[in-house]
């Protein structure tokens, strides 16, 4: 085992030879094995446990072990105490995910401070089977298939391919004892119930079920690298960045074969999982105007194709309106409209100007046109997209929209050879 650990790592460039690694140590059999074996390889090790404060004395219990065995080893260790309840409060995030927040985050500042090639965490082959069907019952694509990658930035797993059989019996061998974490054995957490009722269920059907995963999981990665391929040259076509936003060419994206599969990719890295992505697909052969929300962004079908916009929630800073009437003059003429400044008659105007955005159901009478007009079709004419038409400025008056800016005033302000009085109206 310590041969193939050796070889994985060298195959999939995790580690440099006798490079210096801080690994992630709770006390387990999995990151006791991890850890003796980098040590017995050459590595300069440097041990990592988290004490959480969640399982009371047993959380003492594992913080005492890892000391013991490090002082043994002769291996340098560092402990940091979390008061993970308090930051899953005040984060908002489940106690599962503090944990992992607060760990992963120190792991990182220590890699820096002791200027460590990478952290390494004792995931092994059963974790990834595990890890692949949690995938594919929550809904995933090929990448989701594929499981846990060897390296994710400075987070190498180097026991992907040893099982946690095999890790049990090398930790017998070598004598090395090791702390059981009873919330192993809870079903509450979806990866327990996956490790103790799900598997062994598909065991019943296929004993090998285990090595058949891991055998697909190859080959799904090889399958992953021939679709990046594809998805890179198609984003090249297809995709334009605008700013934050991103607009996906979908006339050109749906003439490809598996454009859904293909839709997927692309819109996976905002947020959106497989069922959001169905509803897309399906809503691109129909109107413009819906949108579907990730956790950080929102995709909009428009006419152009499908926008994706970060979804942040800071306020908009609304543009100031400035105001000026006087008389007017003489024979006096006026430069056309622009898109920030316009001259209206200033009797026209009842009551104070104020901006605001468009609403359902605003009308207003287009310049040279006699009728009512829905500020929705008018947005229409101009080809706008929903999020186009959310930023468009809107000055009014106590009864009326006055100017579209940017875009058209009403012709019932418009400057007549009556006009005596004349507003200068500017963004």
């Amino acid at each position: 085992m310590l041969t193939r650990t050796k070889q994985y790592i060298e195959r999939k460039q995790l580690l440099s030879p006798f490079g210096k690694v801080i690994v992630a140590l709770s006390g387990g059999a999995d990151s006791t094995a991890l850890l003796d074996m980098l040590h017995r390889l050459g590595y300069t090790c440097i041990a990592a446990h988290c004490n959480f404060h969640l399982r009371g004395e047993e959380s003492m219990r594992d913080e005492r072990h890892v000391r013991e065995f490090c002082k043994q080893q002769d291996i340098v260790l560092h402990v940091k105490d979390f008061d993970t309840t308090a930051y899953a409060a005040s984060h908002k995030v489940s106690i599962e995910m503090a944990a992992r927040e607060l760990r992963y985050a120190w792991f990182e500042e220590l890699r820096q401070n002791e200027t460590a090639e990478a952290i390494a965490v004792a995931h092994n082959a059963d974790d990834q089977v595990e890890t692949m069907l949690m995938h594919l019952v929550r809904g995933s694509g090929l990448k989701g298939l594929c499981g846990m990658s060897a390296r994710n930035g400075y987070v190498i797993r180097p026991l992907l391919e040893i099982t946690r059989q095999e890790i049990e019996a090398y930790l017998k061998q070598r004598g090395i004892t090791y702390v059981n974490d009873s919330t192993n054995q809870e079903t509450i957490y979806r990866r327990n119930k996956f490790r103790h009722e799900i598997i062994p269920l598909l065991s019943s059907i296929n004993p090998r079920v285990k090595e058949t995963l891991l055998r697909s999981q190859h080959y799904f990665e090889d399958y992953q690298a021939i679709v990046a391929g594809k998805v890179a040259e198609i984003r090249q076509r297809c995709v334009r960045q605008m700013g934050e936003e991103v607009l996906v060419d979908t006339d050109m994206l749906m003439q490809e074969a598996g454009g859904e599969a293909l839709l997927y990719e692309l819109v996976n890295a905002y947020g959106f999982n497989s069922d959001q992505c169905e509803q897309m697909y399906e809503a691109l052969k129909g109107q413009s105007g819906k949108r579907f929300y990730s956790p950080t962004h929102y995709a909009e079908r428009s006419r152009e194709g499908l926008l994706i916009v970060p979804n942040n929630e800071q306020k908009e800073q609304c543009p100031t309106l400035h105001q000026e009437t006087r008389e007017r003059l003489k024979k006096e003429t006026f430069p056309a409209a622009n898109d920030l400044q316009i001259i209206i008659d200033a009797e026209a105007v009842k009551g104070e100007l104020r901006l605001r955005h468009w609403q359902e159901g605003d009308v207003f009478r287009p310049i040279g046109l006699k009728g009512k007009k829905k500020v929705s079709d008018f947005f229409n004419d101009q080809k706008l997209s929903l999020r186009q038409k959310e930023k468009v400025w809107l000055v009014t008056d106590d009864e009326n929209i006055i100017w579209i800016v940017g875009y058209r005033i009403d012709d019932r302000y418009k400057v007549k050879e009556t006009t005596s009085k004349i507003m200068v109206v500017s963004i």
